[in-house]
């Protein structure tokens, strides 16, 4: 139930992005997709490995009760801070800068924490709810707003009245416990070494995966990057399948973390099924991917977006052989040597984000990640190649 919860949850926010990409111009639209990468990044700051440690460090009630607490309180207030800085940086347009910036923080940063909270306390099924209400309110309100033709503004002032009433029920349900701002200071410094590993694993992965899209929010053209940001969330969307695959195989992959040949069994079975779905996705996209483009945002300059949403198909394909061989790392609680890897991953996105955006523009970022997720495979590969051999010489 959580992952089908979980699934119309995303589909909403994309039913949201066709319904803006068909009303707005191209330009606003544009716009509107730069703040989401940039913003997206900067919440990273806000859930700095908050809902992990939650996860594996809250042994009863109380200490659950404890840290949710501080957390959310810690978000907040950090959630605060990027909200007044905001105000410092340059914008077309600060009102939808501030809208998008409380919906991403609502739905990504406070939602894991929450997510986190009842998986402690075994009562995943009231997050499935909160899946199902969250998403169907989005669909709903986008929808009414599309029909009566309201600007851009009243999507999300909508939209984020009805997260915030969302959050308040479940603040209401988990008794939170408000403390003093240097309380909640004080508490995360002193777990701060623990945090940190969390910390520097969550934030690490999105932002190599995000990097080269953020760069091509500056450098490109607002009309250009909603092009890009089409191509971006068709392949996002087509991606969770494959990460909810992965997923859903978690079981089996800890089960055999002891024994390396049936391990690697389970990670081929898995593995031909994900890359077998990836594979009949992009040949359906060579065929009737341009089809789709006009069905769906009704223009014609959206046509531009097919050449990038193939690489970034093609991408995914890399991305999820990259995955499937990291297991791994996770299954053997190598967290410290992956957070490695994904410095070297940031490194390479920027670079080569940079390098083919400035060149090659759209068709550039969209083949940066074929070579981010190419070198990521490559590293990944090795390593469990590495430990293959070692784990078959112990037996």
């Amino acid at each position: 139930m959580f992952t089908l919860s979980n699934l119309l949850k995303r589909g909403s926010n994309y039913f949201l992005l066709v319904l803006l990409a068909r009303t707005i111009p191209v330009s606003v639209f544009g716009t509107y997709s730069a703040y989401i990468n940039i913003i997206g990044v900067l919440l990273l700051v806000t859930n700095f490995g908050f809902s992990e440690y939650l996860l594996v460090n809250s042994e009863d009630n109380r200490l659950l009760k404890i840290n949710s607490s501080n957390f959310l309180q810690v978000s907040f207030l950090l959630f605060i801070i990027l909200f007044i800085g905001l105000c410092f940086f340059p914008k077309d347009d600060s009102i939808l800068a501030a809208l998008v910036l409380i919906k991403i923080f609502l739905e990504t940063s406070i939602y894991n924490i929450l997510l986190a909270y009842y998986q402690v306390e075994k009562k995943l099924k009231i997050m499935s709810i909160t899946n199902i209400v969250s998403g169907a309110s989005v669909i709903i309100l986008s929808f009414l707003c599309y029909l009566f033709n309201y600007k851009i503004y009243s999507y999300f002032i909508f939209i984020n009245i009805a997260y915030t009433i969302i959050l308040i029920v479940h603040l209401l349900r988990i008794k939170f416990q408000t403390s003093s701002i240097k309380k909640s200071i004080f508490f995360v410094k002193t777990r701060f070494l623990d945090l940190k590993y969390y910390g520097i694993s969550m934030i690490t992965i999105p932002v190599y995966m995000m990097a080269p899209t953020v760069i091509g929010s500056f450098l490109l053209e607002p009309e250009i990057i909603a092009q890009y940001q089409t191509a971006f969330s068709i392949a996002n969307i087509l991606l969770l399948v494959s990460v909810s695959l992965l997923q859903e195989g978690y079981v089996k992959f800890l089960a055999h973390k002891h024994n390396i040949l049936e391990l690697t069994k389970a990670l081929k079975k898995t593995g031909i099924k994900i890359l077998s779905v990836n594979l009949v996705i992009l040949i359906l996209f060579i065929i009737f991917g341009e089809d789709l483009l006009i069905f769906v945002y009704k223009k014609e300059e959206y046509l531009k977006a097919y050449t990038p949403l193939l690489l970034l198909l093609f991408a995914n394909m890399i991305f999820m052989f990259a995955s499937i061989t990291a297991v791994i790392m996770v299954v053997l609680k190598l967290q410290r040597e992956k957070a490695k890897y994904h410095v070297e991953f940031i490194l390479i996105s920027i670079f080569f984000g940079l390098l083919l955006t400035h060149f090659y523009g759209i068709n550039g970022l969209a083949s940066s990640y074929i070579i981010l997720y190419t070198y990521s495979t490559i590293r990944y590969v090795k390593k469990y190649i590495k430990i293959y051999k070692l784990e078959l010489s112990k037996n």
